[in-house]
């Protein structure tokens, strides 16, 4: 997956958005503004890398959040169409499928939306179609190795989508994923890697994402919805601020918030990815010098070291909106570029 800008960049990128998205924060213009844009019309690919089946439908770890978007997208009047990983793909960041000496197969197969989602998009052109991918010449099926996000977004925007758009589609949304995709996750985040995807067609993208609780007996009430509500007025706020332009990729990750102690919703904050992984690695197990096994454990994460963090954000109950330029180009910071430049010039 492609880095992020130097955070001085993307502060800077930040604050244009921000003062673009005013009305999104809930900072009153200095006039009243026009009507908010429909999304009639709106011509939406969703992915995800959570996979298309939506299989789990108690923790919602399995698409559930695909679904809410479909469904919140299909309702403000856009026209969705579905093309996602097979099988679950957290952490596939942007890994695609290589042909190398042979070509590989990826079969693109139709699903049918679990039972509470089924008739959420009948008004739809397409239907809200829904379609899984997995890397096989045959009928996708379980146990057979699934595309990744990068791959469902590679296919839709080059070849499966002119089915039903023959200009392509207006928009790519990624998510809404099953956990934070902030600080240094973002670099092995399938859910970011598919949005990133998107921008090399020249798409806006969308990633978006719903905070895992703590607590292990709340993660039934990850919020989804609230997520999905969320995302549309996004997307229509940046529709009316004219900001829905080819290399738009923004991040997006809504708190949970726990009312029942007290806790409130914060407000929406422009922010940098953070230093922090938010998750913490920590591995376990002595290893000689000749290998063995070690056991990867969740752990303790680093403290944040960087201002305006897209971690710090989501740990006030904020929900941090992160502009990424899906471009591993470094900036010439402090000389950097030059020095290099006279060493190997």
């Amino acid at each position: 997956m492609r880095s992020i800008s130097s955070p001085a960049r993307l502060v800077a990128i930040g604050a244009a958005l921000l003062t673009a998205l005013v009305g999104t924060i809930g900072i009153a213009p200095a006039q009243a503004a026009p009507p908010a844009p429909s999304l009639n019309g709106l011509k939406v690919l969703i992915t995800n890398d959570d996979s298309a089946r939506g299989l789990d439908a108690g923790f919602g770890t399995d698409g559930k959040g695909l679904y809410e978007l479909r469904k919140a997208f299909c309702a403000a009047g856009a026209d969705v169409l579905v093309v996602a990983p097979w099988s679950q793909q957290s952490g596939a960041a942007a890994r695609i499928a290589s042909p190398g000496f042979a070509p590989v197969p990826l079969t693109v197969q139709a699903v049918t939306p679990p039972a509470a989602y089924t008739s959420d998009c009948a008004g739809s052109s397409t239907g809200g179609a829904v379609f899984g991918v997995c890397m096989t010449a045959g009928p996708c099926a379980s146990g057979v190795p699934s595309a990744s996000p990068a791959d469902t977004v590679n296919i839709a925007l080059s070849r499966f989508a002119k089915n039903y758009w023959p200009e392509g589609p207006d928009v790519v949304l990624s998510g809404i994923n099953f956990g934070q995709n902030v600080g240094a996750t973002l670099n092995h985040s399938g859910t970011v890697g598919a949005a990133v995807t998107a921008r090399e067609y020249g798409v806006p993208a969308f990633a978006f994402s719903a905070e895992v609780p703590r607590n292990l007996a709340q993660i039934p009430f990850v919020p989804f919805a609230q997520t999905a509500a969320f995302a549309t007025d996004l997307v229509l706020k940046t529709i009316k601020s004219k900001q829905l332009k080819p290399g738009l990729v923004l991040n997006a990750n809504y708190p949970f918030v726990d009312t029942a102690a007290g806790e409130k919703l914060g407000k929406t904050v422009t922010t940098v990815a953070g230093t922090s992984n938010d998750i913490g690695f920590d591995f376990t197990g002595s290893v000689p010098a000749t290998g063995g096994t070690y056991l990867l454990n969740p752990g303790v994460p680093p403290a944040e070291t960087r201002k305006k963090a897209d971690t710090t954000a989501l740990a006030a109950n904020n929900i941090p909106v992160t502009p990424l330029d899906g471009d591993w180009t470094l900036p010439n910071q402090g000389g950097l570029l030059t020095a290099l430049l006279a060493i190997f010039g």
